[in-house]
């Protein structure tokens, strides 16, 4: 994984990577940037503080350390986050007793029950100081309930799906030229009568037919065909289990409500939730995505961290944490590989 970072990490000699360690452990435990002075008197390093701002300046210069205004202090950069995660992979544990606790925050008594995930995933955001997501099971929607167009403007409509169990899609489609309000209505019946009641599962099967001067629409029609298809690949039959937020208020990032608040309504939407989902591998292995290497704007100040989980023989459940870019990392990583691990346990498909 160092490849990322070409020839920089060659350059880190012992000293270099000790010191930007020490750096990015002390800005995760508090986010004051740190000085030459502070981190010798701290470290115990037998060097000069002149030689540790020496070293600090190449840090900064490689791109591994950044100063946040103009005084002497440092705080490390993404660069260095991802160099410290690359570094600290193969040194995540499971820890045997906090998969014990995390088996009993996951009463068996519940299991199935929404209740069993709502404990579990509270129970990992409480142990790691984030925001903690995980899909569960759930019969969901399987089958299209209702399905209309409707004029927006002159050259865009709306998609409307309704699936059997609540599940509400809407998708803008853009118009090359404007659509007759009767013809739309005419081509919402044939789409309605072809597709409604037809399972999610099949409807790259349903077969209709536009004839007349509807031929003209043949472009239009196949694209919410398109349309439909991709949604049928997103009405998963899986719920999000959320913990509450209130362990993000540790950070002093979230003191601006604004950001918490933007956070939230991201992932108020399923289809968020299903994205963010979906940029996680479906390897055994912890998945982190730091800031800028997550997609979505109101993640780019923040962490993902991941695993999955055996659902079945051929699906996996997923797992993910959100907090800030100074997360602590190795904590979170060794409490998510104990959590899916005793999570796999409690139903029943170990590792």
């Amino acid at each position: 994984m160092l490849k990322r970072e070409g020839r920089r990490d060659k350059m880190l000699d012992k000293r270099k990577l000790d010191i930007l360690n020490r750096i990015i452990e002390s800005y995760i435990a508090s986010p004051v940037p740190i000085g030459s002075r502070t981190l010798l008197k701290e470290s115990g390093l037998s060097v000069s503080s002149a030689t540790i701002r020496n070293e600090m300046s190449d840090l900064e210069a490689l791109g591994f350390l950044m100063k946040p205004h103009t005084s002497a202090g440092r705080i490390p950069s993404e660069t260095a986050y991802r160099f410290y995660v690359d570094e600290l992979i193969p040194e995540i544990n499971r820890e045997d007793s906090l998969v014990e606790r995390f088996i009993d925050a996951m009463p068996e008594h519940l299991l199935g029950t929404d209740e069993f995930y709502r404990r579990a995933v509270e129970a990992l955001a409480h142990e790691t100081d984030s925001l903690a997501l995980m899909m569960m099971p759930k019969g969901g929607d399987r089958k299209i309930k209702y399905l209309d167009l409707i004029p927006v403007s002159d050259y865009f409509v709306m998609l409307l799906v309704v699936g059997d169990r609540g599940v509400v899609v809407k998708r803008m489609i853009p118009m090359e030229f404007s659509v007759d309000k009767e013809d739309l209505e005419y081509i919402s019946g044939v789409l309605s009568k072809a597709f409604v009641g037809t399972s999610f599962d099949n409807i790259d099967g349903v077969k209709f037919v536009l004839s007349g001067q509807l031929v003209r629409y043949e472009s239009f029609v196949l694209h919410i065909t398109n349309l439909l298809s991709q949604i049928a690949g997103n009405v998963d039959d899986m719920e999000v289990a959320i913990s509450s937020v209130g362990n993000l208020f540790r950070y002093e990032e979230f003191n601006d409500v604004s950001r918490v608040q933007s956070l939230l309504r991201y992932i108020e939407e399923k289809e968020n939730l299903l994205r963010l989902f979906n940029e996680l591998s479906t390897g055994s292995d912890v998945e982190f995505k730091i800031g800028s290497e997550n997609d979505a704007d109101v993640m780019q100040g923040n962490s993902l961290l991941g695993r999955v989980y055996p659902l079945s023989p051929s699906n996996v459940g997923k797992v993910a944490l959100i907090a800030p870019v100074r997360m602590d990392y190795r904590k979170s990583a060794n409490a998510l590989v104990a959590f899916t691990d005793a999570l796999s346990r409690r139903l029943g498909k170990e590792r």
